[in-house]
């Protein structure tokens, strides 16, 4: 043994270490890499790989110590340890005979059962190790979703940045149903008759020869609306008539600025009838 043998020698354990030890390596790497791309399907970001001094940060650290993800990791890792302890205990308790008398046998016996007993706990310990990784892939899967979930009050907010504060759509609603009754108040003066029931229902009615093919809804209301229909019609010398079946229909049936479906063409023609008889007008037939 001298400098110039020592050198060769030790490259050649080296080598032999290499060799014998990478493929065991890279199986591992490889068996521990997959699990994770399964878990993250292929989700690789470059933002966790960006410095960030809160990291240094000790309280952020203790934080982790202690919150839920680290508890479930801790768990995890003590059923593992349980889980392989059991198996090499039981596994060298069934063997401690056959070890014990390994001591009357040859050099070379004794290192092949060594070896073939390590490979049996090892390959037992892989078989529970692939029952433990689905257990952790299914609760991982369950975890990630979860996370995407969002919560009651998120999805209150995504409500209101898609369709609006539902209290400023209300207020915006009622500011146009406030406008739309003051147009539809507007018109009531020009209308030629109001039909009314006698207080809960009233419609206003117009009726363009020119224009229009049939009688118009200018105005409609129920109960305190209708009143004020019949109010205003009163006092622009608008005629009110009470005819509580077809204020009922007009109401129910003709939307506000729609003319009346043919079904009514008859009912509103008597009534217009008497509204122009009255001021001694010509209605077309």
């Amino acid at each position: 043994m001298n400098p110039d043998t020592v050198m060769p020698l030790v490259v050649d354990i080296f080598t032999v270490i290499v060799i014998t030890v990478m493929p065991i390596c890279l199986i591992a790497m490889v068996l521990g890499i997959i699990p994770t791309v399964a878990q993250t399907r292929g989700l690789f970001a470059m933002k966790s790989l960006m410095p960030k001094f809160s990291r240094l940060n000790p309280l952020e650290g203790i934080k982790k110590l202690f919150s839920m993800q680290a508890i479930v990791g801790i768990l995890k890792g003590l059923i593992e340890v349980i889980v392989v302890g059991v198996l090499v205990y039981n596994e060298i308790s069934d063997r401690m005979p056959r070890i014990i008398a390994l001591m009357d046998a040859g050099i070379m016996q004794g290192i092949a059962y060594t070896a073939l007993s390590i490979f049996d706990m090892v390959m037992l310990i892989c078989i529970m190790l692939v029952f433990v990784a689905a257990g952790d892939f299914l609760f991982q899967w369950w975890q990630f979703e979860k996370k995407l979930k969002m919560s009651k009050q998120e999805v209150k907010e995504e409500y209101k940045q898609m369709e609006g504060d539902p209290q400023v759509k209300s207020k915006i609603k009622q500011r146009q149903q406030q406008m739309a009754q003051r147009r539809m108040m507007q018109d009531v003066p020009s209308a030629d008759v109001v039909v009314r029931n006698p207080t809960h229902y009233a419609v206003a009615l117009k009726y363009d020869q020119d224009k229009n093919r049939a009688p118009v809804v200018i105005a409609k209301g129920a109960d305190y609306l209708a009143l004020r229909i019949i109010d205003i019609a009163e006092n622009h010398d608008v005629m009110c008539i009470e005819n509580p079946v077809l204020a009922r229909a007009l109401y129910s049936q003709v939307d506000l600025g729609r003319e009346i479906p043919i079904e009514l063409y008859d009912a509103v023609a008597e009534v217009l009838l008497i509204v122009y008889k009255a001021k001694n007008m010509t209605l077309h037939a």
